[in-house]
């Protein structure tokens, strides 16, 4: 592992010279499938990048949502004797998002299942934040705030 430059600002500097360098050349060549692939691979790089900057804090953030959350409280009680903990804070960033994971998975489940609607204010708060936190990945445009 390197001090400096971290993996981020590496990922910035390639995503940098496909947007300066290399897109004005292959739209110079008239390539417009290989223009959009060098547009798309630029945001996948922007994506990659926001996700280490940030990703670990907001995975725990909906950890905890979810721990809170009355539809997943077995649910979680169970998974970790399973699963020997891996939902907790200080587990590996896999196994966290693997527990995030099982956890979305159950709570659509429970959701399908029990026919649970907008009325569940917890629920409904914990869905909202966590599509805000993703978009806000994805879409280096997108408020948390909005």
């Amino acid at each position: 592992m390197q001090d400096r430059p971290e993996a981020p600002d590496l990922l910035d500097a390639i995503a940098d010279l496909m947007i300066k360098e290399v897109l004005p050349l292959v739209q110079k060549h008239g390539d417009d499938a290989l223009a959009y692939k060098t547009l798309v691979s630029w945001n996948m790089l922007g994506v990659v990048a926001r996700e280490f900057r940030g990703g670990e804090d907001t995975l725990n953030d909906e950890i905890v949502r979810m721990r809170g959350l009355a539809e997943l409280k077995d649910w979680w009680d169970t998974f970790a004797k399973k699963s020997e903990g891996s939902q907790t804070i200080d587990a590996s960033y896999q196994a966290k998002m693997a527990s995030v994971r099982a956890g979305n998975a159950e709570l659509a489940r429970q959701i399908r299942e029990q026919k649970i609607g907008p009325d569940n204010a917890a629920l409904w708060e914990h869905a909202q934040q966590t599509l805000k936190e993703k978009l806000a990945v994805s879409n280096p445009r997108f408020s948390l705030s909005d």
